[in-house]
């Protein structure tokens, strides 16, 4: 796993960017062990909009396992997508490979897009320990690169640099459902 960051500070950053990149494998479970190649990258760009303290963020997340049998793949090795830092509007896990039973199960292909527009609270002029964002969401998995179709969140939400850390709320709706979900993050 390799992880390179250049922002202009930690851990409430303004500007810069930040790669994350693992790779790994594996041998599949059962009797015959087939051989697995797992990557994973991520990537987030903060770009200041101006002087007054706005800033867009641009985050990125694909992933794929390789195998010539991928039946027998440990499932903490594949992806799900949903919940906080993923989609948002959708619970954490509930994105993945729909089965025959209609439940949402881990798959081989992730790809996860994000955009945030962040607006600085101000209070008589002066800058607070708050912003203000809108957002927008896209997520798949699939077993199949062919198969990735996004499933997307909006909304809105509030970041607080509080003494123990960030701490973030969202309200988002799920397009493709038309369902609300609150997300809270420290």
């Amino acid at each position: 796993a390799w992880t390179w960051r250049h922002f202009d500070s930690l851990p409430f950053p303004h500007s810069g960017w930040g790669l994350g990149l693992e790779v790994g494998g594996g041998t599949t479970l059962g009797a015959e062990r087939v051989p697995y190649a797992r990557s994973h990258g991520k990537a987030l760009w903060l770009l200041p909009l101006g002087a007054s303290g706005m800033r867009l963020a641009l985050r990125g997340e694909l992933g794929a396992v390789s195998t010539r049998d991928a039946a027998n793949i440990p499932s903490t090795q594949l992806f799900v997508a949903g919940g906080e830092h993923s989609v948002r509007g959708y619970a954490p896990g509930s994105i993945g490979v729909v089965g025959t039973s209609g439940i949402a199960t881990a798959g081989r292909y992730l790809s996860v897009g994000s955009m945030e527009w962040l607006v600085p609270i101000r209070v008589q002029q002066r800058a607070t320990e708050w912003d203000a964002l809108l957002f927008l969401d896209a997520g798949a998995v699939a077993n199949q690169p062919s198969e990735l179709r996004a499933q997307k969140g909006a909304g809105l939400g509030a970041r607080w640099r509080s003494p123990v850390g960030p701490l973030e709320i969202d309200l988002a709706r799920a397009l493709d459902t038309g369902r609300w979900r609150l997300h809270l993050s420290v």
